[in-house]
């Protein structure tokens, strides 16, 4: 995007994944944002676990739900954990922002879901020196499609390399949820895959890193968010209808507890002439 004085602002190029990714589920894209100021976001909870590759400004992230300090970061994963996130920079930002859904995660990072459910996960501590030297090695291209060219081979052989089993329930499962937007019993669907609940809550949040009634929890908030996002024509009440909630007070409390604020203020915060949502809206 180009200012009304022909100054550069900010630049999204999706990506195009292998076959051999596409069969991961996966999605990449590559954004760059030259600003001349510092940007403060509001990043909410997705139904995706993300892995930022960063080669611009070190990304400070803190939580809204967390005391500890803010830590800043290049190259990193986000799991379905339920906290939002501040992120800042000083004005200059390039990364790659590949999406996966998370038993495809389970596999790429070899079982670690849990662990990035929890919070956020420096690469390095997953990856080894394999992430500095990919960071390294994207720094130095000048073109997106030679960035997105080199991330495909490398994700590639990451998924070939690893040892972990994607049980199929748990991928039907998982299919099942967002099918429904998250309302569907979570007691029918360990009965029509033939085990218990409780068999089925924990094999579900091994591969996905939290239990099958926090995914349909997540999963519908990111419908009322991607309507939100859509539309300010939509009134609070038809989104909860919508998405599945009791009432229009569930659906705010809940989408309070996700966001950090209210679905009102959220659905009329934006950034003049950035993408994403400003931080400010719940940063005191």
């Amino acid at each position: 995007m180009i200012d009304q004085f022909g100054v550069f602002m900010w630049e999204y190029v999706p990506g195009t994944p292998s076959d051999i990714l596409k069969g991961w589920a996966c999605s990449y894209g590559g954004y760059r944002e030259d600003v001349g100021r510092s940007v403060c976001r509001l990043e909410v909870p997705s139904s995706r676990v993300t892995v930022i590759l960063g080669f611009g400004d070190r990304l400070q992230i803190s939580s809204l739900c967390s005391k500890l300090a803010p830590v800043k970061y290049r190259a990193f994963v986000v799991g379905l954990g339920e906290d939002s996130l501040i992120t800042e920079h000083s004005g200059m930002q390039r990364c790659i922002e590949i999406k996966l859904l998370p038993w495809a995660a389970d596999r790429l990072f070899r079982g670690a879901s849990a662990e990035f459910a929890q919070g956020i996960v420096n690469l390095e501590d997953n990856w080894g020196k394999d992430a500095p030297l990919l960071i390294e090695q994207l720094s130095e291209m000048s073109a997106w499609q030679e960035r997105f060219s080199l991330v495909d081979r490398f994700l590639s052989e990451r998924f070939a390399a690893s040892n972990r089993t994607i049980r199929p329930e748990i991928q039907w499962a998982w299919d099942q949820l967002e099918r429904h937007g998250g309302c569907v019993p979570i007691r029918q669907l360990a009965r029509m895959i033939g085990w218990s609940n409780r068999h089925f809550a924990t094999r579900f949040r091994d591969q996905i890193g939290i239990t099958p009634k926090a995914a349909a929890r997540r999963i519908r908030f990111n419908h009322a968010h991607q309507l939100l996002n859509s539309s300010a024509s939509y009134a609070l009440s038809e989104v909860a209808a919508i998405c599945g909630y009791s009432d229009q007070s569930h659906f705010v409390r809940e989408f309070r507890l996700f966001s950090g604020c209210s679905p009102t203020v959220y659905q009329k915060a934006h950034f003049a002439d950035l993408l994403g949502t400003p931080g400010d809206i719940v940063k005191s």
